[in-house]
């Protein structure tokens, strides 16, 4: 099945983790991929080793840096005619509660969480517009619904996206433009794998992990891709501004 056949994807943060996988989900079904990190060495590696490397094409942009998404979303469009998707998915992970987080660290964590958002979007939906179409998934998380300590800029980063999402789903409805949101709980991602490293290791922490993911497990950066691609595709072509938990349960408690 090929649901995104001639279908132009913009992934961003697609060096590793949730990004590549979703990338990768997306170029198996037809699309052409762009995709883009700050890591640009390591992702132009994996594009360039790629069985299906034709179907990618690579962008090292800081995704806080206007003229550089800007230059990026324009490139797209002028390489490959249109723009059907955005992805969303850059993002960093520094926790720490309000008395222990810096400036400079809440800084970094709210910018690059939330800014990202705005400018990708803020330059690719005029090109979506002009089709009278479009799809673009957010990447949130569990600590943008529910709080946990310690996380202060993290948990207000990913809360903004959630509420950027339904405000962005509202104003571009009447161009067609989707806008939704996937929330993952522990997944096996580097990430994820640096939190629990810090509390002591995947063997500490998997009894954790189960009491409060009730399918007992971490999810896959491909289980979070698949339910990206559901938002962004015509099956979904009646849904906008909703909040997909992708936790095994984690918010249903």
């Amino acid at each position: 099945m090929e649901r995104f056949l001639g279908q132009v994807v913009i992934v961003t943060g697609a060096a590793g983790g949730i990004g590549r996988a979703t990338a990768e989900l997306f170029a198996s079904e037809g699309a052409q991929v762009a995709v883009c990190d700050l890591n640009g060495k390591e992702l132009a590696a994996w594009v360039a080793a790629h069985p299906q490397k034709e179907r990618f094409a690579d962008y090292t942009v800081d995704v806080i840096k206007p003229a550089a998404v800007q230059a990026m979303v324009d490139d797209v469009a002028r390489r490959f005619g249109r723009i059907d998707v955005l992805v969303n998915n850059a993002g960093i992970e520094d926790t720490d509660s309000v008395t222990e987080t810096s400036e400079e660290r809440w800084d970094r964590q709210i910018t690059v969480n939330t800014k990202s958002v705005f400018l990708c979007s803020k330059y690719a939906i005029p090109y979506m517009q002009k089709q009278s179409k479009g799809a673009i998934v957010n990447m949130g998380s569990i600590e943008g619904v529910v709080a946990e300590p310690n996380g202060a800029a993290y948990v207000a980063s990913k809360g903004a996206v959630v509420m950027l999402t339904k405000e962005m789903a509202l104003s571009y409805a009447r161009d067609q433009i989707r806008v939704n949101v996937v929330c993952p709980g522990w997944i096996d991602t580097a990430m994820a794998r640096r939190s629990i490293d810090k509390h002591g290791g995947l063997e500490a922490m998997l009894p954790e992990i189960r009491r409060l993911q009730p399918l007992g497990r971490l999810g896959t950066p491909q289980e979070v891709g698949r339910a990206i691609m559901f938002l962004a595709s015509d099956d979904a072509s009646f849904i906008t501004g909703n909040v997909l938990m992708v936790d095994g349960g984690y918010t249903a408690q």
